[in-house]
């Protein structure tokens, strides 16, 4: 049994020896620390994303609910009023909760301020399982309006408004012009996953919400926690049975079963996180690809160091030392360093992952909760262990195979080691190549996804285009008339600004983050067997929307601020609209509606324009939804986005933006001031993030393989020194030792891009859900990879071989 003395006899002894070989301590010490930060910094965003349950008490036991159209082009909608009234009732559910994300006006007229909110069902806050640290949240009885106006705060605008002001409760604040009472505070960091709400109202529904021909306006977000014992299968079975009883209250029961309409029921916390778990899974295995080449590069420098000692092995075991004894003090020495450098790595990992998780948050546009907790703590502890136990082996299996006799014998030659070991130091080469050129490879197919994500036309022109969004009151602005009056004010004074050549206003612009979706029937189409009516964005647009946009016309006219006020309806509509439903042409003077054809109130739109096609969200889309424009006075929406095309730098029209808009209306505040540009800029940063980290963990995976290509072949020289030199006294030129040793790294180059292009298709596969418009084989990249590569590994080689052809044959035999 070994003895605390003994082991700290052993600590004390491999500390001196480290002590004594500064280089090669430090070297080991900063590859480990390396890449041990590398994999705290990320595997702390992975564990606070993907691992920890959401903050929310039994968070197993939440779930979201939602609508499904796929035929229709809508794989993913909301819920309907209806559908959550009838939902909540499902003995599946302890209970469910509806919400409607928003932005609300809060403060006193002439300064009024933009902030992120939610209106919430009182059971919101009972679903998460969440209470108020000041005051109270809401009861049933004020969801019903006529008790409604009572607000919950954020902590963060409790103490920006209020001064933390612990009597805040009862004290008066004005959302939307209209004057609520504030019962309560939220507790610090409270947020509903990525809304950053700062203050809560009761979500209240309307007598004409309710209606049953209102099943599929689909305007809440739905969770709901499942009562105990009860799984997701289950859950799921009862929504299915319940929309199946439902189908005769179904007003369009025929019409949505033919656009495949389903309701999923998903675990809120996954559900969450779908969307980005796969850049999440990417950059934890690059770093773990980091890591492994980092090994094979301490394994080939650890070999290095146990043929150098191998004279001083011997004599140990010629003194007594058995071989138990020997293992255990290699053991000890890679234990210390791994150890000692996953101790730096921690805190180098913890140092990056505050500027990671700023810049993953802003690149995932989630926030990302990456601490430094226990379990970060307990894996980087039992990784540092795993790693100095495995970097032993190599060093005991050299210091215990061989006969001490031989080994001496080889020592006092000067000459080289056995070919065993020689086979093993290429064997990590040739790993040490494959690994780096799967990350290379896999970091060239997200650059080139990433390019030509970029090179796709939107549709439009980003240039000097700034814009705004603008929310009207229901308060003040409850008609239609009322809304479109205040717009054609609006875009009367804007274009008035100096410097502005165009303004239009649209309720769905591009990037705005309105993202409706709305089924439209069209005027003697007649479907094909089993088609479904299709959704399309729609859109009111007023002003001079399109050229402010740049938008192509591609036949007929654009739309005017008079058609707003015509008794003639008309619209225009995509070029993927028109190619779809007239592939042959002549879309211009057919009609179209976005009601059903049982609604009493239908109403028809004549085209009297195409336009080019418009990226609606993403450049990446290629749906092909297409997109429907009505004249805004007939598609009056309270909530809009101001686009002005100006002459010059866009930002300067900012101040002049905002001074416009308050002078129409004291009580109105502008959000999401943005570029054009910006808001393009930040559509892509989801595919910016993860590449830039990739070209990161590729760059020092292709220094790790340069030194370890080196340090192989400058060992190599250094012990074959004599040899060399007996060669060239001998009569061998430069040339052919130089030759000998570039032929090597040749050979191991040969061996080691065939694996790595194995392993670069299947990490193309694998990576296939982030990638756009490129293959896994994409032979460019694979091309390209390799050629940097082979140009990094022969300049690897080429340094030492240089060293050898140089070797003074006089110098060496004088040496050894």
């Amino acid at each position: 049994m070994l003895s605390f003395d003994s082991m700290r006899r052993d600590v004390r002894q491999c500390a001196r020896t480290l002590a004594r070989e500064k280089g090669f301590s430090l070297t080991v010490l900063a590859i480990v620390a390396l890449c041990v930060a590398a994999n705290v910094a990320i595997f702390a965003v992975v564990n606070g994303v993907l691992l920890k349950p959401l903050p929310f008490r039994e968070a197993h036991e939440l779930v979201a609910v939602f609508n499904a159209y796929p035929k229709a082009g809508v794989e993913r909608a909301e819920s309907s009023v209806p559908h959550y009234l009838e939902r909540r009732e499902l003995p599946a559910f302890a209970e469910m909760a509806a919400v409607r994300r928003s932005g609300v006006t809060i403060g006193e007229t002439g300064a009024p301020e933009r902030v992120e909110a939610s209106a919430v069902t009182p059971s919101f806050f009972r679903v998460l399982g969440v209470n108020a640290t000041v005051g109270r949240t809401f009861t049933d009885e004020e969801g019903f309006y006529g008790k409604h106006q009572v607000a919950v705060l954020s902590d963060g605008l409790w103490r920006q408004r209020y001064g933390a002001d612990p009597d805040v409760v009862g004290k008066p604040i004005r959302v939307n012009t209209e004057n609520f009472t504030i019962i309560g505070v939220m507790p610090p960091g409270f947020r509903y996953l990525s809304h950053p709400a700062k203050l809560w109202t009761p979500l209240c529904f309307s007598d004409d919400e309710r209606r049953q021909e209102r099943r599929h306006a689909n305007s809440i977000d739905t969770i709901a926690r499942l009562r105990p014992g009860v799984t997701l299968a289950e859950a799921q079975a009862q929504i299915d049975a319940l929309n199946e009883r439902s189908r005769s209250l179904d007003p369009h029961a025929a019409m949505v079963a033919n656009a495949g309409f389903h309701t999923k029921v998903r675990d809120l916390g996954k559900d969450y996180v779908a969307g980005i778990r796969p850049a999440l899974l990417l950059l934890q295995a690059g770093v773990v690809f980091l890591l492994l080449i980092g090994m094979v590069n301490l394994t080939n420098l650890l070999l290095v160091r146990a043929t150098a000692r191998a004279k001083e092995y011997c004599v140990r075991q010629a003194l007594g030392a058995g071989r138990g004894q020997l293992a255990r003090l290699l053991v000890t020495e890679t234990m210390l360093l791994a150890l000692t450098g996953g101790a730096i790595g921690w805190g180098l990992g913890a140092a990056g992952l505050k500027v990671l998780s700023v810049f993953a948050t802003e690149g995932l546009r989630m926030p990302v909760d990456g601490r430094l907790d226990w379990t970060v703590g307990l894996v980087t502890m039992g990784a540092s262990v795993v790693l100095g136990l495995l970097l032993a082996i190599p060093s005991v299996w050299h210091a215990l195979r061989g006969n001490p006799t031989v080994a001496l014998s080889v020592e006092s030659r000067g000459g080289t080691t056995t070919r065993a070991v020689h086979r093993v130091r290429h064997a990590l080469i040739v790993a040490q190549i494959a690994l780096a050129f799967v990350l290379l490879a896999g970091t060239g197919l997200l650059a080139m996804s990433f390019s030509r994500v970029l090179a796709v036309n939107p549709g439009f022109r980003v240039e000097n285009v700034i814009t705004a969004s603008v929310a009207l009151p229901w308060v003040n602005y409850r008609e239609e008339a009322q809304r479109l009056a205040f717009v054609e004010k609006l875009t009367a004074e804007l274009q008035a600004m100096p410097g502005v050549n165009s303004v239009g206003i649209g309720t769905n612009a591009p990037f705005s983050g309105s993202n409706n979706n709305n089924a439209i029937w069209v005027e003697g189409y007649v479907p094909a067997e089993g088609e479904s009516v299709r959704a399309h964005f729609t859109s009111g647009v007023a002003g001079s929307y399109f050229e402010a946009l740049g938008v192509a016309l591609r036949e007929g006219r654009f739309l005017r601020m008079e058609d707003s006020r015509a008794e003639a309806r008309v619209c225009v509509v995509g070029e993927e609209v028109a190619r779809h439903y007239w592939p042959e042409g002549g879309a211009i003077g057919r009609r179209l509606s976005d009601s059903p054809p049982d609604d009493p109130d239908r109403r028809f739109f004549t085209i009297v324009g195409v336009v080019g096609a418009l990226k609606q969200s993403d450049l990446a889309d290629q749906r092909g939804n297409g997109a429907v424009y009505f004249p805004y006075g007939h598609h009056a929406g309270g909530w809009f986005t101001i686009v002005l095309k100006t002459a010059s730098a866009p930002e300067a029209a900012a101040g002049a933006l905002r001074a416009a808009v308050v002078r129409l209306d004291p009580e109105l505040a502008l959000d999401e001031v943005k570029t054009m540009e910006a808001r393009v800029a930040q559509s892509v940063a989801g595919r910016r993030a993860p590449l830039l980290l990739a070209a990161v963990f590729a760059g020092v995976a292709l220094v790790l393989a340069a030194v370890g290509i080196y340090g192989v072949l400058a060992y190599a020289v250094a012990q074959r020194q004599r040899e060399i030199g007996v060669r060239m006294a001998l009569g061998a030129v430069p040339e052919q030792i130089m030759a000998q040793f570039l032929g090597l790294g040749g050979k191991l180059l040969a061996v080691a891009l065939p694996i790595g292009v194995l392993g670069a298709w299947a990490a193309g596969r694998a990576m296939e859900g982030l990638l756009f418009g490129v293959s896994a084989t994409e032979v460019a990249v694979l091309g390209g990879s390799a050629g940097v590569l082979a140009a990094v590994a022969m300049l690897a080689c080429f340094l030492p071989a240089r060293r050898a052809a140089r070797v003074e044959p006089v110098e060496a035999l004088r040496g050894n």
